[in-house]
C-alpha cells in the first residue's frame, strides 16, 4: 500500500499544476479578446466619424458683437477690450448712432411726458433699444442722460419762445454723446427733438 501513495501524491500534484496552467491560459485569453473587442469597436468609431463627419456648429452673429450696455459705450468711445478687432467696432458706427439717438430721444421724451404729469425725478442712464441690427441695452453717462431729461422737463414747463437756452443745454449734451462716440455731429439735438412751430408747420406741408 505504501508505493500506491507514493504514486498518487505526484499525480495528484502533476494534475493540480495542469488545472492552474489551464486557468492561467483561460484568463490570459479572456483578456486578450477584451482588449481586441475594445480595439475594434475604436476602429469601427473612427470609421464612422470617418464616413460621416460632424458638421460644424453654425456661427451665431451676436447684434453690436455681443457687447451691450457700458461694455458698449466703452468700445465705441475708443476703451473696447484689447482682443477686439478694431474694424468691427468701427462697422458698428451706423448701427449704434441709431441706437444712441433712440436712447437720447426716449431720455427727453420722458422728461417731458413727466413733467406734464408733475412727476419728474432722475432718470436711468440704461435703456433697452430695438432697431434693425438687434435688441440691446444702451448706457450713457448719468450726467448727461439726467441733462438731456432735464431738457424735456423744462420744454414742457416753458413758452416755446423762451426755449433757446434749453435748446442749448440740450446740443450741449448731444455733441458730448456723440462726439465721444466719433458719430455725425452735424446736426443738433434740438432740430428735431425741439423744433419750432415755423418748423413743424413746414414739415406738414412737406407730408402733406
Amino acid at each position: 500500500m505504501a508505493p500506491t501513495r507514493v504514486i498518487a501524491e505526484p499525480m495528484d500534484a502533476i494534475l493540480n499544476a495542469l488545472m492552474a496552467i489551464g486557468l492561467l491560459v483561460i484568463l490570459v485569453l479572456i483578456i486578450y479578446l477584451i482588449d481586441r473587442v475594445n480595439t475594434m469597436e475604436k476602429e469601427t468609431r473612427l470609421a464612422l466619424s470617418s464616413i460621416h463627419p460632424q458638421q460644424a456648429a453654425p456661427t451665431v452673429s451676436l447684434p453690436f458683437l455681443g457687447l451691450s450696455s457700458k461694455k458698449l459705450w466703452d468700445a465705441m468711445t475708443g476703451r473696447p477690450d484689447r482682443d477686439m478687432d478694431p474694424l468691427a467696432i468701427f462697422d458698428l458706427q451706423g448701427p449704434y448712432q441709431i441706437v444712441l439717438s433712440k436712447h437720447v430721444e426716449a431720455l427727453y421724451k420722458e422728461g417731458f411726458k413727466d413733467s406734464q404729469r408733475g412727476m419728474t425725478g432722475e432718470p436711468k442712464n440704461t435703456k433697452q433699444i430695438t432697431s434693425s441690427a438687434g435688441s440691446v441695452e444702451s448706457w450713457i453717462p448719468p450726467a448727461q442722460a439726467n441733462a438731456v431729461y432735464q431738457c424735456g422737463v423744462q420744454a414742457a414747463q416753458t413758452p416755446e419762445s423762451n426755449w433757446g437756452p434749453i435748446r442749448e443745454a440740450l446740443d450741449d449734451a448731444g455733441r458730448f454723446l456723440f462726439g465721444k462716440a466719433q458719430l455725425d455731429t452735424s446736426s443738433p439735438l434740438s432740430e428735431w427733438l425741439m423744433p419750432s412751430g415755423a418748423d413743424l408747420a413746414v414739415k406738414a406741408l412737406d407730408s402733406a
